[in-house]
């Protein structure tokens, strides 16, 4: 009979290209991976790699294995779900994925509410942008993601996995105490033609979104200051450098010399949680989305139907 544990190791490695990452995934040694990838061959009577340049190839009996394989691991763990869900068990190891400022806005916050509520739970944390995190919990590197889109198109995600709405998360405009707007409730993309902006680098979601705001005044926004963090970005509106358009959630403390405008249209995203379809009757998956949604509104996240 064929260990499970050696076709988990073969579609790590089919699904990451090598070795060395199906060990960086499966917390071991390359070493160990190619000794399962070797006992699985003596287990299934057939050669499932083969080496080409400095890498390795799955054949075809390994492909056949590999596909089959990610069935028997899926149905596997959503018998373990169901185990655990007929005896109500919540506890035990979790891995989970988060954006940066979800990191600060919501796991940090749930781990306290964890600790209020007695769950045994121990969450492990990394920190990934939205499509890399989808992508861990694809291939099972973690078992929960917090993620987030802009705007009203759903991105793509794996047919196995689904997604539940945690909120929406509100962005404003962040000006110097004693600039000409400072007084105002909100701004539109048309008060903001001449400021000088703070941004996030091109290609990331806020400065497509600040793009994105400015369509309707026929011109890009005027960015002098680009970077990375948003404390950098509140930092440079409080010397009076910049103007900068910054979500909510996961915002630190703002300065005395810092306004925070309303924006109209309003700028949102939409704040998710995606897992495996396989653990969707997990108890602990189930106790973990729960408490998300539920303290959304203690987050600062607005709920979809809400109006602002």
């Amino acid at each position: 009979m064929i260990d499970l544990t050696l076709l988990r190791a073969l579609t790590v490695v089919r699904d990451h290209g090598s070795v060395v990452a199906a060990a960086d995934v499966l917390r071991c040694t390359p070493s160990a991976v190619s000794q399962q990838l070797r006992k699985l061959e003596r287990q299934a009577g057939a050669v499932v790699v083969e080496r080409y340049g400095r890498g390795i190839l799955l054949t075809e009996a390994g492909h056949r294995l590999a596909d089959r394989g990610a069935d028997l691991l899926a149905a596997m763990e959503a018998l373990e779900a169901d185990v655990a869900a007929g005896q109500g068990v919540v506890g035990g190891r979790v891995r989970m994925a988060a954006f940066s400022t979800a990191v600060r806005g919501v796991v940090a916050p749930l781990l306290r509410r964890l600790a209020d509520d007695g769950s045994d739970i121990a969450l492990e944390v990394v920190e990934q942008d939205p499509p890399e995190a989808v992508e861990l919990v694809a291939s099972g590197r973690v078992d929960l993601a917090v993620v987030h889109h802009w705007g009203t198109v759903r991105p793509e995600a794996p047919s196995h996995l689904e997604r539940e709405v945690i909120g929406l998360d509100v962005a404003d405009v962040l000006v110097p105490a004693g600039h000409p707007l400072a007084h105002r409730r909100h701004v539109s993309p048309r008060d903001l033609r001449d400021e000088v902006f703070a941004c996030a680098p091109v290609g990331s979601v806020c400065h497509q979104w600040l793009t994105r705001l400015f369509e309707e005044t026929g011109e890009p926004p005027r960015i002098a200051y680009w970077a990375a963090e948003f404390s950098s970005h509140i930092a440079l509106v409080d010397h009076g450098a910049a103007v900068s358009l910054i979500p909510r959630l996961g915002r630190e403390a703002i300065p005395p010399g810092v306004v925070v405008l309303a924006v109209e249209p309003r700028v949102t995203r939409q704040v998710s949680v995606t897992w495996r379809r396989s653990m969707g009757a997990s108890p602990t998956v189930t106790h973990l989305r729960r408490l998300l949604v539920d303290s959304a509104p203690s987050w600062g996240l607005q709920t979809v139907e809400e109006p602002g």
